[in-house]
């Protein structure tokens, strides 16, 4: 292993971005385990200013009930007019979700949400595909 960092750190700079590089494009490649779903819902902002509520959208990075999950979202604040992008972690239940995110519409901000999920995603793929999902929990045996 030092013989590697060595070499790296001898290397000149174009070739360790292009180390840099491959090894992103291999990460990248790397296939993905996990069904992606959206919610929509409600969401309170706690601002250096000012508490502020709106409606939002959700993308959570798996849909397993009873899980935790990465979210990122947008979110239109009543109070102040205003869009807000939010990144953060939710837990999912049956068809609801909860979560914590840090958002940014000029400033940055914490905030809450909660609301429904889509579920139909197994669902929506067997009609636009014509194949049948296999879900891990629910395999024939």
């Amino acid at each position: 292993m030092k013989s590697i960092t060595k070499r790296l750190s001898r290397a000149s700079a174009p070739k360790q971005v292009a180390c840099a590089i491959s090894i992103a494009m291999m990460m990248a490649a790397a296939p993905a385990y996990a069904d992606p779903t959206i919610g929509f819902g409600l969401s309170v902002s706690y601002g250096p200013q000012s508490i502020d509520t709106g409606l939002g959208v959700r993308i959570f990075s798996d849909n397993e009930d009873d899980s935790n999950v990465a979210t990122i979202g947008l979110d239109y604040m009543l109070v102040s007019q205003s869009w807000r992008a939010t990144i953060g972690a939710a837990r999912l239940y049956d068809e609801t979700y909860f979560g914590l995110d840090l958002g940014f519409d000029g400033t940055f901000d914490f905030g809450v949400s909660a609301g429904l999920l889509r579920e139909e995603t197994e669902q929506v793929f067997a009609q636009q595909t014509g194949l049948v999902p296999v879900i891990p929990d629910q395999q024939p045996r």
